[in-house]
Order: structure tokens, then sequence, then C-alpha cells
């Protein structure tokens, strides 16, 4: 936990991301050679206040594409607040809208030093659904504020395959990850556009994954913006990726381009 405090305190004095930053992803699933886009995601971040604190509003809405609708129509919201300049998580909702399957969760976050603490309440067809506590030893984060955290990272002082424990809380479950840099890497978007990036494999201890170790990556522009360009899941069966397709009022140019002209 210590070492998270150091890294990211280090990186605050030019976060890499600004109020008004809108990213928008392609969904695809690949499953040997067929490759199907499921999906689209849209995120925004947003200054705002928590508890009358300066806070990052994070905002994540997914859709399932039109040819998906017909089979499994999906329509779920995240949406989390962290502090500035420090970026602890502070709150988390997420509205889920799955075929007849709907409820709604919101997760009050207090990360200490020592553990972090999280009370989650879920409310289905009106009713409370759930009510809890949970109590971990180490960095709990939901799922958009790990973003925010891995984005201020200073990279700059790291190590190829420096790893840090952090655990996803999401519902009652707490999903243990390890986090590893994995250094420069490339993004092949298409014939005349690559990215300059850095890669953060992810092992994540769950059923889900076809194993555990590097079951996650994602891809950071290696670049003062540090946005997320690819992730890509390896999944029991099949793979899930999403790819940046737009983006707007980036905090600063995005120079990890690489354009390349046709001949």
């Amino acid at each position: 936990m210590l070492v998270f405090a150091i890294q990211v305190s280090e990186a605050q004095g030019e976060l890499p991301f600004q109020s008004g930053e809108e990213l928008k992803y392609d969904i695809h699933y690949k499953y040997g050679l067929i490759v199907m886009k499921n999906g689209s995601a849209t995120y925004r971040l947003s200054a705002t206040t928590y508890n009358q604190k300066q806070a990052f509003k994070s905002l994540l809405e997914f859709r399932s594409s039109s040819f998906f609708d017909k089979i499994f129509k999906i329509r779920d919201t995240l949406e989390s607040y962290a502090s500035i300049p420090t970026l602890k998580p502070l709150y988390h909702i997420r509205s889920v809208n799955e075929g007849s399957y709907s409820f709604k969760e919101e997760m009050t976050i207090n990360q200490q030093p020592a553990y972090t603490e999280a009370n989650i309440k879920r409310k289905k067809d009106g009713h409370v659904a759930m009510d809890t506590v949970i109590r971990i030893p180490n960095a709990g984060y939901d799922l958009l504020n790990i973003f925010l955290f891995a984005r201020a990272l200073d990279y700059s002082r790291m190590k190829l395959h420096d790893a840090y424990n952090i655990t996803i809380l999401m519902g009652k479950s707490k999903l243990n990850i390890v986090v590893r840099y994995e250094g420069q890497s490339v993004v092949e978007k298409n014939e005349t556009l690559k990215y300059k990036a850095l890669l953060l494999s992810i092992d994540v201890a769950d059923e889900v994954f076809v194993e555990s170790t590097k079951a996650m990556h994602i891809w950071i522009s290696d670049d003062e913006n540090r946005v997320p360009l690819k992730l890509r899941a390896n999944l029991k069966i099949g793979a899930a990726e999403a790819y940046l397709t737009s983006y707007k009022n980036l905090k600063y140019p995005l120079a990890s381009e690489i354009r390349i002209e046709q001949k």
C-alpha cells in the first residue's frame, strides 16, 4: 500500500488527464478467426465535488451492438468518484441492465494506509437486495478508479516487471489482481496508424479467465496523456478486446501517434 502512495504522489504535480476528457471504444469478441463487434463504450471525466471536497467523476456507458441487442441487450453504466489530488476512490455506482436482469449498486469506499473498507448496497426491483461492509488489508479500487490509478503512475521511475497487488471491489466479490509493468510496446490501429504504448499485464485469480497469469493486458499511450488505447481479456472461451476509436479534450496532444504514409 505504501508503494501505491509513493508512486501516485510522485505523479501528482501534473496529472495526465483533465475535466472534459471523452474516450470512445469499440468492444470485440474474438474466437479463433472469428471477430465480432459486440458493443461500444463511452468514457467521460469531469471535475466535481463529493462531500464538499474536490473530486473527479468518471462515467462509463456500455451498450451492446444492434446485432447483439437481438440476442442479449446490455445497457450498463458505471460512475465513480475519486479525490483530488490523491485519486483515492470515494464512491462508485454500478447500474446493470442486461436483458430482463437489472439492479443498482452503490459502494462507499474508505481507503486508508493499512486497509480499505467498503460499504455496499444493492437495490433490485425497488428492494434492498444487499447491504454489507467488507474490509481488505490492502489497496481496494472500484472498476473505474483503477484506471485513474494506472494512468497516474510515474512510469519514468518504474522498472521492468515492477508489480503491485490490488483488490478490485465489485459487489461482495473481492478480485485480487497483480498489475505488472511490461515495458514499451506498439498498438496497431490500422495500416496507417500506430501508437507508442506502455504495456501492463494483469494476473487475475478468477475462474472466468483461461489462466490467472497475464489474464488481461492494458496498453496505455506512451505520452503525457496516458490514455488507455487497448484492453484485452483472455477468457475461457475466446477473448474480449476494447480499442480506442476517438477522443476529445485530452490534456496534451496525443504524441504517441505514429502515422504511416501509404505509397
